[in-house]
């Protein structure tokens, strides 16, 4: 397609007829017979693989786009793992492939909270599935995602315009198929374990949902955030740690507000963990010093870097809703303070409550959309 100027469908059909990418029983191709579907494709796939096809629904919902197509698939995959390297091989970074999807399809209008995938998109599921399969791979990772995303007409139209004619020869030239494919009979085995209930998703990972439309003052804060969760050793990123990202912006419209309103953080309000269980060390006592309690460090880190579902839902969704609310595209400090404030939990009322004039959620509102960089 990129060499001749083909639509895409006619260069597709070409490439099948000369068994090239997807026909013929090439090396790699699915093993034969057909697999019965369990209903959700999710099951089937590793760690690294899930987290990213869990992002899509972010990155359609960040684009305001009513479903999760092929193309969200891409752009998720392109953040972290296999994928990520894979693309950064050839000069290509997740940025990239969401500027070419908003050329191609721009944002879209009203605010989908829950996009679903479309059939493209489950198609790629079965398709990475089994194109794991014919590598000999029972769980399909990010790779056998971008092999089966190359067989789709935006995503490889996207790739190709980036410099990536073929996805599958990028992938074998890095992950060669070395093993013969999986039994037919294993994998039936393993799609009537998922249809009836059986081993269930993957746990989520650590790709953390920060995207184009947050300015670079946001991602700096929470990225702070981050940073914190690791520095107290929780084992997950809480809106806490949003809240201390944000607050201790340097730059950007909280910061503004912060300086013109004097909102004065007390020490120590951020020096503990916040969260049961997260304590950086473990209490002793000497029998001789019954009173005299020591602490002494964990032997490694329990913090993960991995969101909890509700500081997820500040990024991904509650941040959208401020926004969409006051007409605005670009998300800043302010729109995830905002975020924060309108729906705290027990920790982030603790830190609110000892920040005197912080609830004024309309004065951070008065300052938007500000002048943060995006």
């Amino acid at each position: 397609m990129a060499q001749t100027g083909e639509k895409y469908t006619e260069a597709r059909r070409a490439q099948l007829a000369s068994g090239g990418q997807g026909g013929g029983a090439s090396a790699g191709e699915c093993p034969g017979g057909t697999i019965t579907w369990p209903e959700d494709s999710l099951g089937w796939f590793t760690d690294q693989a899930y987290n990213a096809i869990l992002l899509a629904a972010d990155e359609a919902r960040m684009l305001s786009h009513p479903a999760v197509g092929p193309e969200h698939l891409l752009l998720a995959a392109a953040r972290y793992g296999n994928v990520e390297s894979l693309l950064a091989g050839e000069g290509i970074d997740a940025r990239a492939i969401h500027d070419a999807i908003v050329a191609i399809k721009d944002f879209g209008g009203q605010l989908e909270l829950r996009p679903r995938r479309s059939p493209a998109s489950e198609q790629v599921l079965r398709r990475a599935v089994t194109a794991a399969a014919g590598r000999g791979v029972q769980g399909p990772s990010t790779e056998h995602l971008l092999i089966a995303l190359g067989e789709q007409e935006l995503p490889a139209r996207i790739l190709a315009g980036l410099g990536v004619s073929s996805a599958q020869a990028l992938v074998d030239g890095h992950y060669g198929v070395t093993r013969p494919p999986v039994d037919h009979a294993i994998m039936e085995q393993r799609a009537a374990q998922l249809a009836g209930g059986g081993p269930g998703a993957p746990s989520p990972g650590p790709i953390p949902p920060i995207f184009e439309r947050f300015t670079a003052q946001a991602r700096d804060a929470i990225n702070a955030g981050i940073q914190y969760a690791f520095d107290v050793d929780d084992p997950r990123v809480e809106p806490a740690h949003l809240l201390f990202g944000v607050l201790s912006a340097k730059a950007g419209v909280v910061a503004t507000v912060r300086t013109r309103y004097g909102w004065h953080i007390p020490p120590g309000t951020f020096a503990k963990p916040r969260y049961p269980g997260a304590a950086p060390g473990i209490v002793s006592t000497d029998p001789r010093h019954p009173n005299v309690f020591t602490y002494t460090q964990p032997p490694y880190s329990r913090a993960t870097g991995i969101f909890s579902t509700d500081a997820r839902r500040v990024v991904a969704e509650d941040v959208l809703i401020v926004a969409g609310r006051l007409g605005h595209r670009a998300l800043t400090t302010g729109h995830v303070l905002i975020a924060i404030l309108e729906r705290p939990d027990e920790y982030t009322s603790d830190i609110i409550r000892s920040v005197p004039g912080i609830r004024e959620v309309t004065a951070v509102i008065g300052a938007l959309p500000g002048q943060e960089d995006g």
